[in-house]
């Protein structure tokens, strides 16, 4: 008998369902399962004293697809959060008001890249960098020797700075989508032998938890379920939910 040992590794495809537009890659996966919920019906013997099962019926209630993902960029992102993302050119910006505290930070809009002056608000004369303000993480620090005032009931310096390149995500934002998401593996187990997983329609599931800081990787966990698309029933025994390629 043949070994069918499987050992996977490969890429995921991702696209809105129904789009018919270019597939993306999902990036480096580490976990791609299909997992059926079952509602199981079942009529005890009541025939004999020892009990047991008369008969049994398992009706399968979900195709469950777990994605672990570790690209955490701005389009994975956005898809598993209801997200929208957008690109953020690199660029400057230019008198954005802030309120100071001394021994406070200030959070701007977009990390710096570096800041080319903080002056009061309606202008004035610019503060001094390194003495009446740090940049640091991208933000600015002032100092407790600083002698800029601290703000009372609006704000009180205005920034200039320079920014990188960015990917933007905002949250929550749309609705549920629907995507067509396809494995394309290598079974390492035979010899790279090649594997197709074809999901037609998966519902654009939640991330778990996105963890931002911590001692490993990276790996938001996404749970989704495949649903029926009536458009694929193009004959007898042909798959509305998922199909598998394997190569012999």
């Amino acid at each position: 008998m043949e070994d069918y040992s499987y050992l996977g590794s490969g890429i995921v495809l991702i696209r809105e369902h129904g789009s018919n537009g270019a597939w993306a890659e999902l990036g480096n996966t580490s976990a791609f399962s299909i997992s059926p919920e079952v509602n199981s019906l079942q009529l005890a013997d009541f025939q004999n004293p020892g009990g047991g099962i008369q008969n049994r019926v398992d009706r399968v209630t979900n195709w469950n697809l777990n994605l672990t993902f570790h690209d955490i960029n701005a389009a994975n992102l956005a898809r598993f959060t209801r997200g929208h993302a957008t690109e953020v050119a690199a660029g400057s910006v230019t008198a954005e008001a802030h309120r100071s505290y001394k021994g406070s930070w200030i959070p701007l809009k977009y990390p710096a890249l570096a800041v080319t002056s903080v002056e009061p608000a309606g202008g004035g004369t610019a503060y001094e960098a390194g003495t009446d303000y740090i940049v640091d993480r991208g933000m600015l620090f002032i100092p407790a020797t600083s002698t800029i005032p601290d703000a009372t009931t609006t704000d009180n310096i205005e920034v200039d700075y320079t920014h990188g390149a960015m990917g933007r995500v905002e949250a929550g934002v749309t609705a549920q989508k629907f995507f067509e998401i396809q494995l394309h593996s290598a079974n390492e187990a035979r010899s790279g032998k090649r594997v197709q997983a074809v999901c037609h329609k998966v519902s654009g599931g939640m991330l778990e938890t996105l963890a931002l800081l911590g001692d490993e990787y990276a790996g938001p966990s996404v749970t989704q379920s495949i649903t029926k698309d009536a458009s694929k029933r193009t004959g007898a025994n042909v798959s509305e939910y998922f199909y598998w390629n394997q190569e012999k």
